[in-house]
């Protein structure tokens, strides 16, 4: 089975098209956000189950946020198609317009499969597990499961050499890493180039994020071919050492190969995949 569908973007985020029966959305695909979700519109068709349980997610600076859950109808991506998924319901906000979406697929939605992305085609493809494209580099990845939630963490090497396990997280834009490493990075949070905001999320915790365009590399310790030279980088508190977003891996065309325990990235090529 090999499901092919062409995507577009909200902001860094790949949108596609997705039916839920016979009905029309569109869904962000997010390698870090744990479970699928979807909008409340979705949530409330009558062909949707809601289970009288909840999953607790935490946000990345650590607040515990618990989510209705509900067993989705039959979804349908291209060719690829999954019946009963279970999803946690939140309010995505508007479902239609150049910036809408009903829905957030998670790396468990791909259970036994492999996903390609390929920025240079927009296109999304899934295959099944032992039909992996073999070129690129070879990352491996710790898969963290958590209940109904699945992660991916590889290690990444700052400019001072360090090495850090990030979860890679096509739900972010750009490197977000823990305010410890600014020295490691060759910032401090009162350097002129440094700018900071300050605000408050909606469980009420506070947060500062300092961000810096960082001088040297970083790069995945796997293949240092990969490097990523002057990254604007997020520094802020948060529960893991880092993120790795999309601003460093939709420089490749990139395949998660959960079932394999490892990223692959390849150079893009004009109409690739």
């Amino acid at each position: 089975m090999r499901s092919r569908v062409t995507f577009d973007r909200v902001q860094h985020l790949v949108r596609v098209p997705v039916r839920v029966n016979d009905s029309a959305y569109r869904f962000l695909i997010d390698t870090g956000i744990g479970i699928s979700v979807v909008s409340s519109a979705v949530a409330a068709r009558s062909d949707v189950t809601w289970m009288n349980e909840t999953f607790t997610g935490r946000r990345m600076s650590g607040q515990a946020v618990p989510i209705p859950l509900v067993r989705l109808p039959n979804l349908k991506l291209g060719n690829y198609e999954v019946d009963g998924h279970v999803a946690g319901v939140a309010d995505l906000g508007d479902l239609d317009g150049p910036q809408g979406f009903a829905g957030i697929l998670g790396p468990g939605f791909f259970a036994g499969h492999v996903v390609t992305t390929d920025p240079a085609a927009k296109a999304v493809t899934v295959c099944e597990a032992g039909h992996v494209p073999q070129e690129g580099y070879e990352i491996p990845l710790e898969v963290r499961h958590n209940g109904l939630s699945v992660d991916c963490f590889a290690t990444l090497v700052l400019p001072s050499g360090r090495k850090l396990c990030v979860e890679v997280d096509t739900g972010s834009g750009s490197l977000i890493l823990d305010t410890q490493f600014m020295r490691d990075c060759r910032v401090t949070a009162d350097d002129e180039s440094v700018s900071t905001e300050k605000g408050t999320d909606e469980t009420g915790h506070s947060w500062i994020r300092h961000w810096a365009t960082i001088a040297g590399d970083v790069h995945l310790a796997a293949a240092p071919e990969t490097a990523q030279t002057a990254p604007r980088v997020q520094f802020q508190d948060i529960i893991h050492d880092g993120l790795l977003g999309a601003d460093y891996l939709y420089r490749y065309r990139t395949t998660f190969d959960v079932p394999g325990a490892r990223l692959l990235l390849a150079p893009l090529t004009a109409g690739s995949d």
